[in-house]
């Protein structure tokens, strides 16, 4: 990313990127790529993951068609990113990520073992689970154990929606690879479709076509034809969806590109709906502590858990969310660039890739020990 490219980074599946216009199209008249429902939407699926952890939902997908939602929003925003970055600028995007994602995620994840030491023994298990954790790779190698030794994992698995983190963390180490590296094959918004239908990173893969798509033939979701057929297609999944549950996995990322492209509309900021897309990567990381002391409490009380929940979890969540983000967030993105300099941004890159090669060679050493 150039560091001429005015952008605002709000977490992993939570960036607006107001930067230069692609538009080559006069009657388009787009002045600004920042998506104002695009906050909106990052707080109200933020809130469905707490809806979906606090047992107040009854749809059972609810917190992962949330994740996939997000994804095709990172998958469209970071595409664009790349498609404005240069081999030379490729250190400065990951430093960014390190910066605006790590950090808040590296709290969250040390108040999340902090806790769990004060309720639970450390097992070589444990440790496992959280060395994953750390290095990005707990959803190849921890989700599919939660069932047999949820026990041994953080507060028995209450990080385990962090998945989603990781697997955006490898997207960030894989789509630069085709986008910037092998630009000739991998700006094809045909090769991202392949990957989508193959199942690779499914909804992220279209976010990256449809930003593709925007690059080649300008802002096409605005169109009204196109903004029909969207609708049309948003229908059809969704009842799909409903009515044939062994539909889901192929039909939830169109529902989820779909949304997110008729969202896409440029405007301008809202300061409400920017504090609270901002706040939504903490709330998503940290609602958990909310939910627990509620429990605890209203335990202590005789409360209703969801009396409870309502009363006291929800606003300790929001609470706890908003003042992260003042000062962890905010804070590190107003320095963000005193702090940058060409080696501390290699750096970044080079750890981003290590922490993750660290991490699938453990997993793959603990696979072959068991």
């Amino acid at each position: 990313m150039s560091s001429g490219a005015h952008s605002t980074f709000a977490g992993p599946y939570f960036e607006n990127v107001p930067a230069r216009s692609t538009e080559s199209r006069p009657s388009l008249r787009v002045v600004s790529t920042y998506y104002p429902a695009f906050d909106w939407l990052r707080i109200t699926l933020a809130l469905m993951v707490m809806l979906h952890h606090a047992d107040l939902f009854p749809w059972g997908r609810l917190g992962h068609f949330r994740v996939q939602v997000f994804f095709a929003l990172s998958g469209w925003l970071i595409g664009r990113i790349l498609l404005r970055t240069s081999r030379s600028e490729l250190p400065r995007f990951y430093y960014g990520r390190v910066l605006r994602i790590w950090l808040p995620y590296a709290v969250a994840l040390a108040l999340l073992v902090a806790a769990s030491l004060l309720r639970q023994p450390v097992t070589a298990r444990y440790l496992e689970f959280v060395l994953y954790k750390l290095t990005f790779v707990y959803n190849l190698f921890g989700t599919s154990q939660l069932a047999a030794f949820e026990q041994d994992m953080p507060l028995h698995g209450t990080g385990n929606h962090f998945w989603s983190i990781c697997a955006e963390e490898q997207f960030y180490l894989f789509a630069p690879l085709l986008l910037i590296m092998l630009p000739r094959v991998g700006r094809s918004p045909w090769l991202w479709l392949g990957l989508a239908s193959v199942g690779l990173f499914s909804a992220i893969a279209l976010g990256v076509a449809a930003s593709l798509a925007h690059a080649r033939w300008g802002a096409l979701q605005l169109r009204a034809s196109v903004r029909g057929a969207l609708w049309l297609t948003l229908s059809v999944a969704s009842v799909l969806t409903w009515r044939h549950q062994t539909l889901y996995a192929q039909t939830v990322p169109v529902i989820a590109i779909s949304i997110v492209l008729l969202l896409a509309r440029p405007g301008s900021k809202g300061p409400l709906g920017e504090f609270l897309g901002g706040m939504s990567y903490q709330l998503y990381l940290n609602h958990w502590i909310g939910l627990f002391v509620a429990h605890a409490v209203g335990a202590r009380l005789g409360l209703h858990p969801v009396a409870a929940t309502v009363a006291l979890g929800f606003p300790l969540s929001f609470v706890l969310a908003a003042l992260l983000y003042v000062l962890v967030d905010r804070r590190t993105m107003a320095r963000k660039d005193l702090w940058y300099s060409p080696a501390r941004a290699r750096l970044a890159m080079y750890a981003a890739y290590g922490t993750t090669g660290v991490g699938l060679l453990a997993g793959g050493l603990f696979a072959l020990a068991r």
